[in-house]
């Protein structure tokens, strides 16, 4: 990103001045191929956010190993205090990338649609914070679609938790939020882990019904399996989700509703050489209110296994000590999270106040047994946000400044606060 000084800063705000009075300009992709019943595309976003991290560093404690929760501040955090100012240059939530798709006409009713989509997930400097960059090859997928609905297949966005980023958009579709870790190269994580739980990408095939059910559709996908750790290795099944959805306008009134379910077996060989399975689940709704330029989203989600940012999730960088399951027998934890933001956009300016909090159920067969043992696992018990975000559209390019309070409590007691604000500049096409 850009900076300006002096008689250059002027020249910087004429230019946005003249902008901003110019009408704004919807997203869509950019065909420049179409001919005989085939098209290419593209579409991309590029963004570099500015922010600042301040408050608590990762805690210290005297009770065992903290589980869940944690930046991987270590390198820049000050051990006089534990405290942790950190300033960064990064990509957003969605993260800087560029897709192409081939679409292909077969008949009246039936053509095939395409995507391949690379994400740059870090754009630090290649010194410093993080010298290691990571390209990912996020989404590979084609959908056969015909009267008879949708059969779509490769890599994709997967089912459980989009319902919940479907309400994270309305606040972060071109902001920052969490950083999901201090140091390390990745995208951000807006409210992710406080509420949201983020769906990731997956192989998968699934089938999506036709759009003639008077607002109703089903969707129900198989996928690449996940392992929880390196006990919970073996995966005998394929992963299934689920999802039924409602939308329709009542007058000047949208309305979407959207439920989904997630089913995994996980299985692993324990101490007395004995087979162990253990079934993951999950459960989520969302609801979407739109009028003119007002959204408002809410949801909730449980289940079991599933972690605080994604599903099957590794507490730390040791995955012996996962935060998806705990104590003698690896019992899965319970999770549960709400979330909600209320969004106005008025002709381009658009504000969102939001939050959410996530609970982790701890496990104890007995007291100061499994994770109520002090010189065990001392696991995440509760994580929470609130946050405010402004963007403002200029044609193609959408300015942002935001902030965010972060709180975590931990089984022990040990607590930490955080404060991320900071700005960005986004160009999409």
């Amino acid at each position: 990103m850009r900076r300006f000084g002096g008689s250059s800063l002027c020249l910087a705000l004429a230019l946005a001045f003249s902008v901003i009075v110019a009408p704004t300009r919807a997203r869509a992709d950019i065909t420049f191929y179409d001919k005989n019943g085939w098209s290419i595309y593209t579409n991309g976003l590029v963004a570099a956010h500015y922010q600042i991290m301040v408050g608590d560093a990762d805690p210290n404690t005297n009770h065992g190993v903290l589980v869940g929760g944690l930046f991987l501040d270590a390198g820049a955090k000050d051990p006089r205090d534990n405290s942790l100012i950190l300033s960064r240059v990064r990509s957003g939530f969605i993260g800087s990338q560029i897709g192409f798709g081939v679409n292909r006409q077969i008949s009246e009713k039936v053509h095939v649609t395409s995507l391949l989509a690379v994400s740059l997930n870090d754009i630090a400097s290649s010194r410093g914070q993080s010298p290691v960059k990571d390209v990912d090859f996020r989404e590979a997928w084609a959908a056969l679609e015909s009267p008879y609905g949708t059969f779509k297949f490769g890599r994709m966005f997967s089912i459980f938790g989009s319902a919940s980023g479907e309400v994270v958009l309305l606040a972060y579709r071109y902001a920052l939020g969490s950083p999901c870790f201090a140091e390390l190269p990745t995208i951000g994580c807006a409210s992710v882990g406080a509420g949201p739980i983020f769906a990731g990408f997956d192989a998968q095939m699934r089938y999506i019904t036709p759009p003639s059910l008077g607002g109703f559709e089903l969707q129900l996908a198989v996928s690449d399996p996940d392992k929880a750790s390196d006990f919970y290795v073996m995966t005998p099944y394929p992963r299934v989700d689920a999802q039924a959805s409602f939308e329709r306008k009542f007058g000047p009134v949208n309305l979407r509703i959207v439920t989904q379910g997630l089913w995994e077996e996980i299985q692993g060989v324990n101490q007395t050489n004995t087979l162990q399975r253990a079934e993951v689940w999950g459960g989520m709704g969302s609801a979407i209110l739109r009028l003119g330029g007002l959204s408002l989203g809410a949801g909730g989600w449980t289940g079991a296994g599933l972690g605080t940012r994604t599903v099957l999730e590794v507490g730390t960088n040791d995955t012996s000590k996962p935060l998806t399951f705990g104590g003698a027998n690896k019992e899965l934890r319970i999770f549960r999270g709400y979330y909600g933001n209320l969004a106005y956009d008025y002709q381009g300016s658009a504000l969102a106040v939001g939050a959410g909090i996530i609970y982790v159920r701890p496990v104890i067969s007995a007291p100061g047994k499994d994770d109520d043992d002090p010189t065990g696992n001392n696991v995440l018990a509760q994580q929470s946000e609130a946050h405010v975000v402004f963007t403002q559209q200029l044609d193609t390019i959408v300015l942002t400044a935001e902030y965010m309070r972060w709180h975590e409590l931990w089984h022990f007691g040990e607590t930490r606060d955080l404060n991320f604000g900071g700005v960005g500049a986004n160009f999409y096409w």
